[in-house]
């Protein structure tokens, strides 16, 4: 199905069949793949929808408020972004991305196949978000970050307690693999967590834990420093 509302504003491209709902705004250069929806409305909108066996997609359309798309990004094929997401510029997703409603994403940010900013995400710029990485709702990660794949973070202390509280992450921190993050915590600028690491509280800035439980292992200086020799192909 391709169905491009006469409220949008297109400026980039459209690669095949897509769906851009209500007042969306898709920016100059941007590429966007097949099968790529735009604009899906938020849960609320839908619960106060009436369904009828003539529901199409036009319906959809009416109740969305669209969302908006930078110049020069690149949606590939699968990804939904829902109502009220904003997007900057050179921003690039991989294949079945999913963004939910009010979520910001800045600009030169790259977000992996089947990632989900599953709720109101607040991503800064040049972020690295790698592949199945799972953000809920109330989630902020600052400028310059790197998630690795599989990362999870969480944002009930107490499952399901219906009281959500969002985990930040410091401008610059690096999120190991498989690594998962519960709520409430906070990782300081430039901090590391390690591939498989369980946190449970705060991170230092420019602290490296590792384990489960998490636990202070040793300043990101050393780290930088053992990375650079592994660079340079030195045990």
């Amino acid at each position: 199905m391709h169905f491009i509302s006469s409220r949008a504003k297109v400026q980039g491209f459209l690669e095949g069949e897509n769906v851009v709902l209500g007042a969306s705004a898709i920016g100059k250069g941007s590429l966007i793949g097949r099968n790529v929806t735009i604009g899906y409305p938020a849960r609320k909108a839908l619960q106060s929808f009436s369904y009828s066996r003539d529901f199409n997609v036009e319906k959809l359309d009416k109740i969305s408020r669209g969302a908006k798309i930078g110049g020069s990004c690149i949606l590939r094929s699968g990804t939904i972004v829902y109502e009220d997401v904003s997007i900057g510029d050179h921003v690039e997703t991989g294949h079945n991305v999913l963004i939910r409603e009010g979520s910001v994403v800045g600009s030169k940010t790259r977000i992996g196949t089947s990632a989900q900013l599953d709720g109101t995400v607040r991503i800064g710029r040049n972020v690295s978000i790698q592949s199945n990485v799972y953000l809920p709702h109330l989630t902020i990660i600052q400028d310059d970050v790197f998630l690795a794949p599989n990362v999870v973070i969480t944002n009930d202390p107490y499952p399901p307690s219906q009281r959500c509280v969002g985990v930040v992450v410091g401008k610059g921190a690096v999120i190991g693999a498989s690594s998962c993050i519960v709520a409430r915590v906070k990782i300081g600028e430039g901090a590391v967590v390690s591939a498989g690491a369980v946190v449970t509280k705060d991170v230092p800035p420019h602290k490296v834990v590792i384990g489960a439980p998490a636990r202070l292992h040793e300043t990101r200086e050393e780290f930088d420093k053992k990375r650079t020799q592994w660079q340079k192909g030195r045990k």
